[in-house]
């Protein structure tokens, strides 16, 4: 576990409205490396993580992402990790879940991040429920909801 402090983590929801989840990944990915986080991207099966690694060759153009896949060589020093499971090997501090997923453990990192798209009433619903869920443990929530710009607005106190 990589852990940089003793707080209950932040857990952070994205609520997309005007771009794909893969558009919101390379920008928070690329905010986070910048700081110098290490990042554990948590996807469905291989088929997205193939689909997120290619992607994330190309995107932010003329600028490189330095990722890699858990099967890949050397994950460990990968500082963004795709993975099918929340997995800190990486020295990850940061974790996204880019598939509807309830993390059990989120105290492994300092910051979750959870994407909802805006136009699934089911998926909402599922958004709720992993929302109770973590501040049931005692994180801290945040709650972003994207505006018709492109940008992220905060939402109120969770």
């Amino acid at each position: 576990m990589a852990r940089t402090h003793p707080e209950p983590p932040t857990v952070r929801f994205y609520q997309l409205a005007a771009m794909p989840l893969e558009t919101a990944l390379v920008g928070l990915l690329g905010k986070a490396w910048e700081r110098g986080m290490r990042i554990n991207l948590v996807v469905k099966d291989g088929q997205q993580a193939q689909r997120l690694d290619d992607f994330l060759w190309i995107h932010p153009p003329n600028q490189f992402l330095p990722h890699g896949l858990w099967s890949g060589p050397d994950p460990e020093l990968q500082p963004v990790l795709i993975s099918l499971e929340p997995d800190a090997r990486n020295g990850a501090t940061v974790l996204m879940v880019a598939t509807p997923l309830l993390i059990a453990d989120p105290t492994a990192f300092d910051l979750v991040i959870d994407f909802l798209p805006s136009q699934h009433p089911d998926a909402l619903a599922a958004g709720r429920n992993r929302y109770r869920h973590y501040r049931a443990l005692g994180c801290q929530m945040e709650y972003w909801i994207q505006t018709p710009q492109g940008g992220w607005k905060r939402q109120g106190e969770g």
